[in-house]
């Protein structure tokens, strides 16, 4: 299978306190991949293969601010070059391993595969809520044996959900009906679906704290920001007008073509110091996470990403449909084969998410 994932695009190679003096060994798009934090406090990210005999770097050890691999000695600085072994007084000349551009930004590190020069144009899009002291959010990760898209594509549309996750929803909602707006710009799509009053769904009711029985207003929608990040949320409006925010951001990095990491922040803005709240949740979008896994891998080892799109299509696939094109104009411009669509200007480097509504772009 050829690989469908851009690299032109910061994708999120673990959680900041994944990142220790212990170096972590990871595959990301296909590569083998080392993450290191030297004494100076700095993540770095180097190919996982020592210049003298491919043995694993994750397999090595942290001096300061260099790395020590573990078979030969041979000893690396931070921009990936031998500059010691113990095996003879001088290191040959252009020893060294490929470095990968980083970036630490609470909670994630992110990574650029891609050409180093090209990653200085761009930056991983902004989530201020996640460390925001009037949000509560905490973190989860899992595994998928499938492709990136099915992940994305999966979370995109949702009226699988009575179906898949139907004792999660609220009472009476037997389908999610259709998007109400579908937003696109160059690079981001954006969905909104507005729901029928109801009554609150037990999750829901155990993590705000309110009275279950009356109807309630009810708002789900889901942003495509890259192909390395999807942010889900479903809001509550009370009688008395106050809305009620749960939000999941996930960090979808493909390992392979056929198997994909998911880093998973999810952030509320309701009892925010509440440890039964989040216990509640956790534990709820631990069933959930768990059943979509669980789907997608049936999918993916039946009939493959190539059997998924070859389907035939629903409404509810509208937004999927968007943020596959999004994809593969992005690979045809990698491999030079295509311009900026007309009629959609491009897009500013920086831009960032709302925890609800539509994606906010910044200037």
């Amino acid at each position: 299978m050829i690989s469908n994932y851009p690299k032109k695009c910061w994708y999120v190679a673990a959680t900041c306190d994944e990142i220790t003096e212990s170096p972590l060994g990871r595959r990301l798009l296909g590569k083998d991949v080392v993450l290191w934090r030297g004494v100076s406090g700095d993540v770095h990210a180097f190919e996982n293969r020592c210049a003298h005999r491919a043995f694993p770097l994750s397999h090595s050890r942290v001096d300061g601010d260099r790395l020590v691999c573990g078979y030969h000695g041979c000893t690396y600085d931070t921009a990936g070059k031998c500059v010691y072994t113990p095996a003879q007084p001088r290191v040959p000349t252009g020893m060294e391993v490929r470095v990968f551009p980083v970036l630490e930004e609470p909670p994630f590190v992110w990574i650029w595969l891609g050409q180093p020069f090209a990653a200085a144009g761009s930056q991983p899009p902004r989530m201020p809520w996640v460390n925001d002291p009037a949000w509560s959010t905490f973190a989860s990760a899992w595994h998928v044996k499938a492709n990136y898209l099915m992940v994305h594509e999966h979370y995109l549309d949702f009226s699988y959900a009575p179906v898949v996750h139907a004792r999660d929803l609220p009472p009476g909602l037997e389908s999610m009906g259709s998007f109400n707006d579908v937003e696109v710009s160059e690079t981001t799509v954006s969905y909104t679906r507005i729901l029928p009053e109801l009554p609150l769904a037990g999750w829901q009711a155990d993590a705000t704290g309110l009275d279950p029985g009356p109807p309630y207003k009810h708002r789900e929608g889901g942003t495509f920001v890259t192909p390395a990040i999807h942010r889900q949320y479903w809001e509550i409006e009370a009688p008395n007008g106050t809305v009620y925010t749960t939000t999941r951001t996930h960090g979808i990095t493909p390992e392979t073509e056929t198997s994909t990491h998911v880093f998973m922040q999810s952030s509320r803005n309701y009892a925010i110091d509440s440890n039964e709240a989040t216990g509640r949740l956790r534990s709820f979008l631990d069933g959930v996470s768990r059943r979509d896994a669980s789907i997608l891998e049936m999918a993916s080892e039946h009939s493959g990403y190539d059997g998924w799109r070859g389907g035939v299509e629903f409404q509810a696939d509208a937004a999927a449909l968007r943020a596959r094109r999004i994809v593969g104009v992005m690979l045809a411009k990698e491999a030079g084969r295509a311009e900026i669509r007309p009629g959609l200007a491009p897009n500013s480097r920086d831009y960032s998410l709302s925890p609800s509504g539509p994606l906010v772009l910044g200037g």
